[in-house]
């Protein structure tokens, strides 16, 4: 009887754990996985609702009318997968056919056009393979992975990642899978809460893999938290036995939705709204809700001529009628007083050159005249010369005029924001422009939260142009490279503050 109460008790138990974990995959279909905006569109990317499933939307408070859906299976291109391997040797010789048996099945195991990017990193990023199709291909870059000893960052080099993908204007759905020993947090470069509030402002999912090191305990909770924020999963490398686990759990996007909703022109204006998704799937309703910075608007040119009313056409007659009254009478007028008039203006024309060209020729000779005494003479004239003689620099030796020319000639610099063109500055550089957040720059960005009030200072010197980093928090980089101090810039290079990447003219 004992016995049998107490299979009671553990198959109750097995159940209610059959039953949560039923609820929990219930719960978690058609929430939001990731999202984007293109030129017209908001994109989102939801988790398998089932078969049968409706979808609506508010935009504010508005709803939205356009709505389209469809699997992501139905894509050219249905997602896109990108490894980031930790070579370095604290991932030790244990765990190393492991990790190339599961990478191996990844590829092996990927969806019909769906492209395959595989990476090292240390303090930088390396490149395998980028966005490829081709099994072999993939399998030969994992197949050469070699283990150094190097610091790796992980933080930084996602950081890094996150930037250049919302830099490529592609919401293709993107999933990263991440294999290290855990997320660093260092006082130099970017810390894990700035990582965690990019993946809130930009989230794709993040499947990771830990690898025990010395006492990494903390790193791998840092590590693993990136899955629960993104919705993806995490495994200790020493509790998975069968590689198919990776595999199958990565594989759960498979089935996403991509949901594609075009809002109404009043809604395109270029600011952050809630966008609140509801889906209604097997009797039950799932709600989820993103802030998205919503597309712009394009204006409609009006090439129609305006309509005239009768009344209007009766009055414009009557009036040209009146005009051409008042020039029949002009035209009454002797023939001898319009020649006169014209004479006497071609009289006054050809005065006023004579006497124009006699004054330029009376100023070029006191110029030249002039020349001589600017060493010793001490009247205005010359004192005024010699003050456009010393603008570029006092006391140098070098020839006046090439500093007085520099000074007349003010460069222009042009600031373009790469995935919202719309976003475009220029301004003068006849003295230094500060680019920020506040108020008080000239090139204000106060549309992204994660440019500095005062990011950067982009300044003339020596007849090129500069960039100095103020920013303490997300620094400014150059074409991908920080700046310490300052560095100079060109036409065509990119400059990044924050989450934006500004193309760079100048003019």
């Amino acid at each position: 009887m004992k016995k049998r109460w107490n299979m009671c008790i553990i198959g109750g138990i097995l159940a209610a754990m059959l039953c949560c974990q039923f609820m929990w995959a219930a719960e978690e279909a058609g929430k939001i996985i990731s999202y984007g905006v293109s030129e017209k569109n908001v994109v989102l990317y939801i988790q398998d609702p089932g078969e049968e499933y409706e979808i609506q939307c508010k935009i504010g408070v508005n709803e939205a009318a356009d709505i389209e859906s469809h699997r992501i299976s139905e894509e050219p291109v249905p997602v896109e997968t990108i490894i980031l391997l930790d070579n370095s040797l604290s991932v030790v010789n244990e765990y190393r056919p492991k990790i190339n048996t599961i990478m191996s099945e990844l590829a092996a195991n990927r969806m019909n056009g769906e492209l395959f990017t595989v990476a090292v990193f240390s303090d930088q990023i390396q490149y395998l393979v980028q966005k490829s199709a081709d099994y072999t291909q993939v399998k030969q870059a994992i197949d050469g992975i070699t283990y150094n000893n190097q610091e790796t960052y992980l933080t930084d080099i996602l950081y890094e990642l996150l930037s250049e993908i919302n830099a490529e204007k592609n919401i293709t759905l993107k999933r990263i899978v991440i294999i290290s020993d855990g997320v660093d947090n260092k006082s130099i470069g970017y810390t894990k809460e700035e990582l965690y509030k990019a993946l809130e402002s930009t989230p794709y999912p993040i499947f990771t893999l830990g690898c025990k090191y010395k006492d990494n305990n903390e790193q791998l909770k840092n590590m693993f938290a990136l899955s629960r924020m993104t919705g993806g999963e995490s495994w200790l490398l020493d509790d998975v036995s069968d590689s198919m686990t990776v595999v199958n759990g990565v594989a759960s996007l498979n089935n996403s939705v991509k949901v594609m909703i075009t809002p109404d022109d009043k809604d395109c204006d270029g600011t952050k709204k809630g966008l609140q998704l509801s889906v209604t799937s097997s009797g039950q309703s799932i709600q989820d809700s993103v802030e998205v910075t919503m597309p712009f608007g394009t204006v409609k040119e009006t090439t129609e001529a305006p309509a005239t009313t009768q009344a209007e056409t009766t009055t414009v007659a009557e009036t040209t009628k009146e005009e051409l009254s008042v020039e029949e009478e002009t035209s009454k007028f002797p023939l001898i007083l319009a020649t006169a008039g014209g004479a006497v203006l071609i009289v006054l024309l050809g005065g006023g050159t004579v006497i124009y060209l006699r004054k330029k020729k009376e100023e070029k000779n006191r110029f030249v005249a002039a020349e001589p005494r600017m060493s010793g003479a001490d009247s205005d004239s010359d004192r005024n010369e010699h003050r456009t003689q010393m603008m570029g620099e006092a006391g140098s030796n070098k020839r006046s005029t090439m500093f007085a020319w520099d000074a007349e000639t003010a460069h222009t610099l042009i600031l373009e924001d790469i995935n919202n063109p719309i976003k475009r500055f220029e301004v003068s550089l006849d003295s230094p422009i500060l680019v920020g957040y506040n108020d008080n720059c000239q090139i204000r960005l106060n549309y992204e939260e994660t440019v500095s009030g005062r990011h950067c200072r982009i300044y003339c010197e020596g007849g090129k142009i500069y960039v100095e980093n103020l920013s303490q928090s997300n620094g400014t980089y150059m074409d991908n490279k920080r700046i310490v101090k300052s560095a100079e810039i060109y036409t065509g290079c990119v400059l990044r503050l924050g989450n934006l990447y500004m193309k760079v003219e100048i003019r």
